[in-house]
């Protein structure tokens, strides 16, 4: 059974209400658009998050790039379909081959798209420079905190 990070699912939490609450700037503009901030902080917890998550998996199972790209992007990429139909119905915005495809109108997802193919570079570098799996706890949590904060990093330039 694998275990559970409560602390790592809070912090997905907290980027959650960051992300949110900084798409609420018209429900603030009488009082304060200031209290709609925190949004490119919950994009940063948010691929800090990921990024560490994805690299506790990375080092168990080593799959070639296709697969394990392809993994990734078929968990992703039916909630960008759904969405930009549910969006398109909602907004009365044409339903373009461009939206479903590539994400236009949906930053964050091209992102990540990019983001996992430099992570599986990184991460197989990164792995094999250190040795794969005997290094001591300190170490490792190490390299993860590390190999996070460079996406959390990207992120802010997204």
């Amino acid at each position: 059974m694998p275990i559970r990070y409560y602390n790592l699912d809070f912090l997905k939490v907290l980027a959650a209400i960051f992300i949110t609450n900084s798409h609420f700037i018209p429900l603030y503009k009488d009082i304060s658009p200031s209290l709609a901030t925190f949004g490119v902080h919950g994009n940063a917890l948010f691929f800090f998050v990921s990024g560490f998550v994805l690299m506790m998996g990375f080092e168990k199972k080593q799959d070639l790039f296709v697969n394990w790209y392809k993994k990734r992007i078929q968990r992703l990429w039916p909630s960008v379909f759904l969405w930009s139909i549910i969006a398109a119905i909602i907004w009365k915005d044409p339903i373009t081959w461009k939206n479903l495809l590539i994400a236009n109108n949906y930053w964050f997802l091209q992102c990540i798209a990019i983001y996992y193919i430099l992570f599986y570079i990184f991460g197989n570098l990164n792995i094999s420079i250190m040795g794969g799996g005997g290094q001591n706890l300190c170490t490792k949590n190490t390299f993860y905190v590390l190999h996070s904060s460079i996406f959390t990093i990207l992120s802010f330039h997204a």
